[in-house]
């Protein structure tokens, strides 16, 4: 069985979403925020939710397109482990895609994202 193409996508994720489990459930229980599902996404300035819906869309799409040939990791740069990861791999801009741990597509070239996934597919194929 083949490898994967491992895509890490760094974007600030919306609070809704919320933080880790713990600290969320910490949280909610002083009272301190609402609970993620209590926060909506209209909450959000509308260039910020159309930018999300526009990486959601991608980020479905391509799991749509490759199935079990790419596995999609989303990482938080807010998060202690997504800042380490984006400090990892020098990430600047968002959203960010590193394939491999290697090549980086930075902004919204789905082209060029396309192409690098393409590549890594076929290159994982021909090592079986």
């Amino acid at each position: 069985m083949e490898k994967p193409v491992q895509i890490d996508v760094f974007y600030p994720l919306p609070e809704g979403w919320g933080i880790c489990t713990t600290c969320e459930a910490m949280m909610a229980q002083a009272d301190m925020v609402q609970a993620p599902y209590e926060r909506s996404m209209d909450q959000l300035p509308p260039d910020w939710q159309e930018d999300f819906k526009r990486l959601s869309n991608l980020i479905f799409n391509l799991a749509d397109s490759y199935q079990n040939r790419v596995q999609i990791r989303v990482w938080d740069p807010r998060s202690l482990q997504g800042m380490w990861k984006s400090i990892r791999h020098g990430v600047r801009r968002y959203p960010t895609f590193v394939l491999n741990e290697h090549k980086k597509i930075s902004g919204w070239d789905n082209e060029k994202l396309e192409q690098y996934i393409q590549e890594a597919v076929k290159m994982g194929e021909s090592e079986i």
